[in-house]
């Protein structure tokens, strides 16, 4: 009955029984914790990298909660693999974005009053000591907003390596963004100072567009050693460990970045998938708990439709920002207004979207800057699939009309396509328009034409460029090889033709 214990006699031989299995039970699990409290992983990702084969960052970082700064000591462990001679090396240094409301990509108008309800809080880099292999070096910044930070090195032969050491103070802007603080909650997306990539016979400098990411990295190995002051707890792209000084210890391979949170007041809840360690982080028990079911259910969808997922862990974190997430290496940022009662919906789409792009950002890298929709629309696309995985093809077809359909009807003014890059967007909701639904409507269209339908072919691009980087033209050269026909009339249509 309701509100009364009910207690059932159980036979002797039964007890006994019982007994036994349940401390074999309370065995295996103290020997699981150990495991893992000695770093233990439950789960290795297939296809990774060999150990030595990709650059390395370990990185001292140490929280100053009274004034919003984080210490950084960086040493990056770096090989050219360019093919040619390098006299120069850029890191992104993200955070000087922030520096004025000119450049800070958190000053766009339609989310500055929810980025800044303060008003205006900068950020940004102080340099302290630039070495290359024990030796200071000399360094500038190379583009406007000073996200660029050349290095001059001397000549460094294909083939070879060395260590940039970089040790500065981060000043966190009091913002609601993905880079930011508010009250003792810190989101630190895009804080470590990354190598750009170098391509085309250049390192990339983009600037920090207010639409759209515009991160471009090759896979690394990051060590993470992190201090906090008491009563914090720490999350990011690789589920951490305290050791027995209280220090945070992470350690992720095979990622393009290395994103954490920290606050002293989440509520938390703990599961599996298929051996991935899943976390989810709200200010609510119940608010982690439908995150944590919704992060399951996603991770099993995908991994049955696009092959293995690439890291041990996959965590999900409310954070306080005008959008409805943001995806790093195996960690999602979420909006906290996802986790209202009724917008449970929202949500579950949310973390679908977000976890696909472990694959389709974080497994295979893309040209986020220049081509969006190779990631962006990749990932609309295996949202809707996962619902119609779940929900079925009613489901399916309804969350298509709004997502996919309705954007293919809006007279969208000017020459924006899928295909056009970040920086000719003005605002929010035409890009989701374009590059997300309008994007997704080629993946749907595939689907007809490939005889094992689209998830297979995505399924297959996943590994053949995995813990790599796919260009435009290498996209567009395993899809015809794939398909086995000339698809390009097919992409120019949906992707840079002008409904």
């Amino acid at each position: 009955m309701p509100g009364k214990r009910c207690i059932i006699p159980v036979p002797r031989a039964r007890a006994v029984f019982l007994i036994l299995a349940l401390t074999a039970m309370l065995i295996g699990a103290g020997v699981f914790l150990f495991m893992r409290g000695r770093g233990e992983k439950t789960y290795v990702p297939p296809n990774l990298p060999d150990e030595g084969s990709l650059d390395r960052y370990d990185l001292v970082l140490r929280l100053n909660d009274g004034d919003h700064t984080v210490s950084i000591t960086e040493t990056i462990r770096f090989t050219n693999r360019t093919g040619q001679t390098l006299s120069t090396i850029v890191l992104r240094t993200w955070l000087n974005a922030f520096s004025s409301e000119e450049t800070s990509p958190a000053a766009l108008e339609a989310i500055y009053d929810a980025c800044y309800p303060n008003g205006f809080s900068p950020g940004g880099l102080t340099i302290f000591d630039v070495n290359w292999q024990g030796a200071p070096v000399p360094w500038e910044y190379g583009n406007a907003d000073k996200t660029a930070l050349s290095l001059a090195i001397p000549p460094l032969q294909d083939g070879e390596s060395g260590e940039i050491y970089l040790r500065c103070v981060a000043a966190i802007p009091n913002c609601a963004y993905r880079l930011g603080y508010v009250g003792q909650d810190y989101q630190l997306g895009n804080l470590i100072p990354l190598l750009s990539r170098y391509e085309n016979g250049a390192w990339r400098t983009d600037l920090y567009s207010p639409i759209g990411d515009p991160f471009v990295s090759d896979c690394a190995d990051f060590d993470v050693s992190l201090y906090l002051p008491q009563g914090f707890a720490a999350c990011g792209s690789a589920v951490p460990e305290q050791d027995a000084s209280g220090v945070w210890r992470f350690h992720i391979r095979g990622a393009r970045d290395f994103c954490f949170c920290l606050s002293p007041a989440w509520e938390t809840a703990r599961g599996a998938a298929g051996g991935v360690t899943v976390t989810a982080h709200a200010g609510t028990k119940a608010g982690a708990k439908r995150a944590l079911d919704d992060g399951i259910r996603a991770l099993e969808t995908l991994n049955r439709l696009y092959g293995p997922y690439p890291y041990p862990s996959l965590t999900l974190c409310c954070v306080d920002f005008p959008f409805s997430g943001m995806e790093y290496p195996g960690l999602c940022m979420l909006g906290e207004p996802l986790f209202a009662q009724d917008k449970a919906d929202t949500l579950e789409l949310t973390v679908a979207h977000e976890t696909a792009h472990q694959w389709f950002y974080g497994l295979v890298g893309s040209d986020q800057a220049n081509a969006p929709w190779q990631d962006e629309a990749l990932c609309e696309y295996a949202m809707l699939r996962y619902v119609k995985e779940r929900y079925g093809q009613g489901s399916f077809e309804t969350l298509k009309f709004y997502r996919v359909d309705s954007p293919m009807r809006e007279n969208i003014p000017g020459s924006l396509t899928p295909g056009s890059p970040i920086d000719y967007f003005s605002d929010l909701e035409t890009y989701r328009t374009v590059v997300y639904g309008r994007g997704a409507a080629l993946l749907l269209a595939l689907d007809d034409l490939l005889p094992e339908g689209t998830d297979a072919f995505l399924k297959a691009y996943a590994a053949r460029f995995s813990y790599g980087y796919a260009s435009r033209e290498q996209f567009e050269a395993f899809l015809n090889q794939y398909a086995g026909m000339d698809l390009r009339p097919l992409l120019l249509d949906y992707v840079d033709t002008v409904l």
